[in-house]
């Protein structure tokens, strides 16, 4: 049973919330003034604290309570008044006030402000503790000149709350250069929340986006979840064009509803954005709204292939190896001789993540792993006049000859392929159909 912790000098009021909250399976606690509440405060761990704003016989008023709560806990707070204007709220607010309701309010108003705040707060728990857990969180490591320009580009962008546009293929790297660019940026402190396009259900997407208010359910969406933080859109040039004209609508009213709600929840999260794709390709294709390109697209990054970036493969394998050691305890040979070795004019078509799989499968099984991609191995894949193609030509015959190779290494299992090479499932199957390989060819 949740706690919940209702700061007012006036009774009848604080009657009327007890009752109300009680018959939705909550345990209430009762203070008239501070020395109460503070008292209570010490003594008891609550889920939720309802404070009102002006307290009559009360050494501390409702904004210093929030105040000297705020220097030691991080409960979520709904501060109440029946004399608000927006100066109050915004100073609540503004001091660590999760929401801010006028009196006099009805049952359905409380009772969605105290089941969102509560509901908010769990997820943001969850996050800090899923981020301090992450021991070994990635970091994006380079010291190639793409990779300095990147480097200076987050400096620039990250304390700013512009949206940004991040390029790049599968595995080079885009979710990490999210999370630095938010790890650095004006809402650090706030959640980190990644939506994936690609893998949601478009039928569920704007829900899952938006959230969902009705008499069954009170859900939480993705960008109400990254309230002062950062929502990240991995694979944005996914999503359906009707949800695209709901995100452009939120970009420009600033708000958005719950489906089946009515009640306007402010935006107040900063947006970042990924494609595998061409975006404004897809524009002049008709599949993405140019207006909403035009909205995310403020600043770009593109990121480079690790083949781009050849010269960090020694730092990346360093990296890795260090990574690896600790997750499993157990020490791991210098691997960049054998890597160098038996993946000597390689094109790491899954990029960063594909090196940093490799690295992990050799922290498990040892040198002695053979993961069949021997440099031999690799030119057999390849056409014998291969080397009088151009570059372009050539480049596609090998993985189409690679990826052939691994699809019959699998039984034509995608996934167990895709998990191998470091691809995502949907980014291989753009490619197959790319290169031309057609079901028949899988098997």
């Amino acid at each position: 049973m949740k706690n919940i912790l209702v700061i007012d000098d006036e009774i009848d009021i604080c009657n009327n919330i007890k009752a109300i909250l009680t018959d939705e399976g909550f345990n209430i606690q009762i203070a008239h003034n501070s020395d109460d509440a503070f008292n209570c405060i010490n003594a008891n761990s609550y889920n939720l604290i309802i404070l009102d704003v002006w307290l009559d016989n009360s050494k501390y008023d409702g904004l210093e309570i929030l105040k000297q709560i705020r220097k030691n806990q991080n409960v979520p707070i709904i501060v109440i008044s029946g004399h608000g204007n927006i100066d109050m709220a915004v100073s609540a607010i503004k001091d660590g006030a999760n929401e801010f309701i006028e009196k006099p309010f009805n049952t359905e108003r409380l009772l969605l402000s105290v089941n969102r705040s509560i509901e908010l707060h769990v997820v943001k728990d969850d996050n800090r503790i899923l981020r301090e857990g992450n021991t070994y969180e990635y970091k994006f490591i380079g010291e190639s000149s793409a990779i300095i320009k990147i480097n200076q580009q987050i400096a620039k962008i990250a304390p700013t709350l512009s949206r940004v546009m991040i390029y790049g293929e599968s595995g080079t790297g885009k979710d990490i250069i999210a999370k630095e660019i938010h790890q650095n940026s004006l809402n650090k402190n706030g959640p980190f929340i990644i939506l994936n396009a690609a893998l949601m259900d478009p039928d569920n997407l704007e829900s899952e986006l938006f959230g969902i208010q009705d008499n069954d359910s009170n859900k939480i969406g993705y960008l109400e979840k990254a309230v002062n933080g950062t929502l990240f859109i991995d694979e944005v040039g996914e999503m359906p064009l009707q949800t695209q004209a709901k995100i452009l609508r939120v970009l420009t009213d600033k708000n958005f509803t719950k489906r089946g709600g009515n009640e306007l929840i402010k935006l107040n999260c900063r947006i970042i954005c990924s494609s595998t794709k061409n975006l404004e390709q897809l524009t002049n294709e008709g599949s993405f709204r140019k207006d909403l390109f035009h909205r995310l697209n403020v600043v770009t990054i593109k990121l480079p292939t690790l083949n781009e970036r050849s010269d960090d493969i020694d730092l990346l394998i360093d990296y890795f190896t260090e990574i690896f050691t600790k997750e499993n305890n157990k020490k791991i040979i210098d691997l960049k001789p054998i890597i160098k070795t038996k993946y000597i004019n390689y094109d790491w078509p899954g990029n960063i993540r594909e090196l940093r799989n490799v690295i992990e499968r050799y922290s498990i099984l040892g040198e002695k792993y053979d993961d069949n991609i021997s440099s031999e191995k690799l030119e057999d894949l390849q056409n014998k006049n291969v080397i009088s193609l151009p570059l372009r030509n050539a480049r596609k015959l090998f993985e189409k000859n690679y990826l052939q190779s691994q699809i019959n290494r699998f039984d034509g299992n995608i996934s167990k392929t895709a998990a191998f090479i470091g691809m995502e499932r949907s980014a291989l199957h753009r490619k197959l159909k790319q290169l031309g390989i057609t079901e028949e060819d899988k098997q």
